[in-house]
């Protein structure tokens, strides 16, 4: 039994880690109470748990290196690069996962150059020419999902499709990538999404049972994942709380669930509250009258929109709306390519004073921030696919297009008003307490419909931003995947 331990451990590639080994679970399992601590996540930790090197080659005078992998694929790597890659304690202070600086290449004079390299109980096992090196050994799982990105395909491996070159396991990690934050990642592909309309029902989304969520790490993932396809998630049988003003609940579960809520530059609580007022000046605290639909954080204090919001129905009852942003845009896409070309290419001006705009709060503000944002509604990747949807009409400023294109731009702004307040995409969903409403915030825009909320509608919430999301995300997958440069 201990054989067997120590033997997955090596093949996660964690050799050498301690630490990460005692945090170490098998391929594929997931903690089922909260309890339970995710493993602990690392670039030296890889999905991959059953594919061994077989066969070692050395070329071009020890600076490449050719490995031949359980599965059948072969590669070659640049001995520089396994070099400058080792995770091993040598190289990586264990705790704090840095780079030790006295011993990296550059440091070292080191060139690559491979002395010997040897397989050991399914592992590379390299040594270095150069003497002020020591010993590297390389898990199978590591190398492998490696390869397809930075190594060379043998003859036999490039004649399979460039997807087919990749471990199967990377197909588990597909839907995060696009948050990745990486440079030219593109947006989420067509398959991984369900965009919708207004269907006519009642309830058209999806629920999740606030207990099972919180407490079991494998239906945490699971609404993780079904929240980015589908874009609205409402969880039901939130526990009813003494003091529910406080936002400790609201806090709670998105902190264990999805990595954690922003924290506000502009105010001492993590969370939002808004609850009716009189005479308020602000639309938001006005809650019989409606509001326009739009994404939070349309000008956000810390440079992109948060990925996720949260609102948790703390007392009352009230009418959210609800639209896909995504399908509005393929729609306007198809139906006016020439406003689509003005709403992905031009700036929609927009600015904020993050205390002012929260005059009827019950909260108050810390300090003032008044910050300016000019980008496109709708925004795109470089293969042209939606990204992110960014708007709010309360905060938009004079317009600062020249003078030749302003009319064909708010001739595109309004035709997007009017799609996105209209009965084809709009859906009303009544909320009432003991829910929470979850969205993906770069794709759906949400609003309040007029007249339709209890006088005592308090409401709770906060965003979260992609690093969190990813966080959790790769916490509970138990690793990540690397993903490649894109040009």
């Amino acid at each position: 039994m201990m054989m067997k331990m120590l033997r997955s451990v090596k093949r996660s590639g964690l050799r050498g880690h301690p630490g990460l080994q005692r945090a170490l679970r098998p391929s594929g399992s997931l903690a089922t109470h909260t309890s339970e601590k995710p493993s602990f996540v690392s670039a030296a930790v890889s999905p991959i748990r059953d594919c061994d090197v077989k066969q070692v080659s050395l070329s071009q005078k020890g600076r490449q290196v050719e490995v031949d992998f359980s599965d059948g694929t072969s590669f070659t790597f640049h001995g520089l690069w396994l070099r400058d890659a080792c995770r091993g304690k040598h190289w990586v202070a264990e705790v704090p996962g840095e780079k030790i600086l006295s011993r990296i290449p550059t440091a070292t004079g080191c060139d690559g150059t491979v002395r010997s390299a040897a397989v050991r109980d399914g592992e590379l096992e390299i040594l270095w020419g150069s003497s002020a090196s020591s010993t590297s050994n390389f898990s199978g799982g590591f190398l492998r999902m490696y390869a397809p990105i930075v190594g060379k395909p043998s003859k036999q491996t490039v004649e399979k499709p460039l997807e087919a070159q990749h471990h199967e396991k990377k197909a588990d990690f597909k839907w995060l990538e696009p948050y990745s934050g990486f440079h030219g990642v593109p947006a989420p592909a067509k398959d991984q999404l369900e965009l919708w309309k207004n269907q006519g029902v009642r309830d058209q989304f999806q629920h999740r049972d606030f207990t099972k969520v919180r407490g079991d790490n494998a239906a945490n993932l699971e609404m993780m994942k079904a929240l980015m396809r589908h874009g609205v998630l409402i969880i039901d049988g939130v526990p009813a709380v003494s003091d529910g003003h406080d936002g400790s609940l609201v806090r709670d579960f998105t902190d264990s669930c999805l990595g954690g809520m922003q924290k506000d530059p502009a105010r001492t609580d993590a969370n939002w509250v808004i609850t009716r007022k009189e005479a308020a000046q602000s639309v938001s605290y006005a809650q019989d009258l409606r509001l326009n639909n739009h994404s939070d954080q349309s000008v956000p204090a810390h440079g992109i929109p948060a990925l996720c919001l949260v609102v948790h129905y703390v007392e009352g009852t009230g009418t959210n709306t609800l639209v896909d942003a995504y399908a509005v845009a393929e729609a306007i896409r198809e139906r006016d390519p020439a406003a689509f070309k003005m709403l992905t290419t031009y700036g929609s001006c927009q600015e904020r004073d993050y205390v002012r705009s929260r005059v009827d709060s019950t909260q108050a503000g810390t300090q003032g921030m008044l910050i300016s944002t000019k980008k496109p509604i709708i925004q795109l990747d470089h293969l042209g696919q939606v990204v992110r949807a960014q708007y709010n009409e309360v905060f938009r400023t004079p317009v600062t297009l020249s003078f030749d294109k302003f009319e064909d731009w708010f001739r595109a702004y309004s035709l997007w008003v009017e799609m996105i307040h209209g009965p084809e995409f709009e859906v009303e969903v009544p909320i009432s307490a003991g829910q929470m409403l979850v969205l993906d915030n770069w794709r759906v825009l949400h609003g309040r419909a007029g007249g339709k909320s209890s006088p005592n509608r308090t409401i709770m919430g906060g965003t979260v931003v992609r690093e969190a999301f990813m966080s959790r995300a790769i916490q509970l997958m138990g690793a990540t995947y690397p993903v490649p440069d894109y040009a």
